[in-house]
C-alpha cells in the first residue's frame, strides 16, 4: 500500500519514503537560548488574533504541506492549518485524561472558518513544547538497547490505547476519518459504525471485482472500537534527556478497530528497522489482511 498521509503531497514516481518532501525547519526554533514571541507571557490573556498573527512570524518547528507547528515561547507551540480539526485536540485530552501516555498538554484552541480549505476551516492550538530529539532524526544513532527500550515503550504506549474502548467510531468528537485506511481526501463522516463498516466493504468489493483482493476473504465485521493513532512512527516521537518517548502529531487518531493500529505500522515504508522490531512484539488482529487488501480502493478506485 501506498503512505496515505493526507497532510503531505502525493508521493512522486520513485520517491517510495516521500524524503523529497522533507519538513522545513527554521533552527532558531530550537535553540532555547533564544527569546521567543510569547516568553513570560500568560497564554490565556493572548487574543485568537494576536495567535493567527504569530502563525506567519514565530520561528517555524516543523512545515510540511500547510501543516505548521511553531516555537511561540520557551514552552509552547502552536499548531495550525486546515488540516487541523477539533478531534485532533480532543484525543490529546482523552489521552492525557485516561492514560499515561507522554503526550503535550493543549492550553488553547480554535477554529476559524476558511471556505479555501478543505474541510472549510483552519485550526490553531497551542500545547507544550516537549524538548528533546525527533526520533526520526536521532533512531539510526541510537544503541542497540536504546532502541530495544523505545521499543518497548510504545509497545506499552498501544496496549494502553488498545485498551480504552469507546463506544462511536470515527475522530473523537466527530468529523471525517483521515489516515492511510481513508484514502488522501479522507472518508465520512460516517453516521455510524455499522455506516463505516459499510463503506470499507464496498472498498473490498471494488478490489474483488478487479482481482485486486482474495475472493475467499471475509468482509470487514466491526465489533470492537479503540483509540488508535494510526501513524505511530519514529518521526512521530520525540525522545527526552531522560529516555522517556513522547507520542505526537494525533491528527489520524480516532476509535477504529485494534487491527488499525497494527496494520498501519506494517503499511510503513519508512523506518523498516522500527516497524519490524514493533510488528514482532504486536500480536496480530482480526481484519489485518483486510486492510492490506484494500490498496486499490483506496488509490485508484478512491472516489469509487
Amino acid at each position: 500500500m501506498f503512505n496515505l498521509d493526507e497532510n503531505v503531497p502525493p508521493r512522486a514516481p520513485g520517491d517510495p519514503d516521500g524524503s523529497i518532501f522533507a519538513p522545513i525547519v527554521d533552527p532558531r526554533s530550537k535553540d532555547n537560548t533564544n527569546t521567543f514571541p510569547l516568553d513570560g507571557v500568560d497564554i490565556d490573556r493572548v487574543s485568537d488574533a494576536d495567535l493567527i498573527q504569530l502563525a506567519d512570524t514565530a520561528p517555524l518547528l516543523y512545515q510540511i504541506g500547510t501543516e505548521r507547528v511553531l516555537r511561540v515561547s520557551r514552552h509552547l507551540v502552536l499548531k495550525c492549518g486546515g488540516y487541523i480539526l477539533p478531534s485532533e485536540v480532543n484525543a490529546l485530552e482523552l489521552v492525557a485524561a485516561k492514560t499515561s501516555i507522554r503526550v503535550p498538554r493543549v492550553h488553547r484552541s480554535f477554529q476559524v472558518s476558511d471556505s479555501s480549505q478543505r474541510f472549510g476551516t483552519k485550526g490553531y492550538f497551542v500545547m507544550d513544547y516537549i524538548d528533546g530529539e525527533n526520533l526520526g532524526d536521532c533512531w539510526k544513532h541510537l544503541t542497540t538497547h536504546q532502541k530495544q527500550d523505545v521499543v518497548t515503550q510504545t509497545v506499552a504506549m498501544i496496549k494502553q490505547l488498545q485498551d480504552l474502548v469507546i463506544p462511536t467510531a470515527g475522530p473523537i468528537g466527530g468529523g471525517p476519518c483521515r489516515g492511510r485506511f481513508f484514502t488522501v481526501y479522507s472518508a465520512g463522516p460516517f453516521s455510524s459504525a455499522a455506516d463505516m463498516e459499510a463503506w470499507f466493504n464496498h472498498k473490498l468489493t471494488i478490489c474483488k471485482h478487479y482481482n485486486k483482493a482474495p475472493k475467499d476473504l471475509p468482509p470487514f465485521k466491526f465489533t470492537k472500537f479503540v483509540l488508535v493513532h494510526q501513524d505511530i512512527s519514529p518521526r512521530n516521537m520525540i525522545l527526552d534527556a531522560s529516555g522517556q518517548v513522547w507520542l505526537i502529531d494525533w491528527a489520524d487518531s480516532g476509535a477504529y478497530p485494534p487491527a488499525f493500529e497494527r496494520a498501519a505500522l506494517a503499511d510503513q515504508p519508512r523506518f523498516p528497522e522500527f516497524n519490524g522490531m514493533m510488528l514482532e512484539r504486536l500480536p496480530k488482529q482480526e481484519l489485518e489482511e483486510q486492510l492490506q487488501s484494500i490498496a486499490y480502493g483506496l488509490t485508484v478506485a478512491s472516489f469509487a
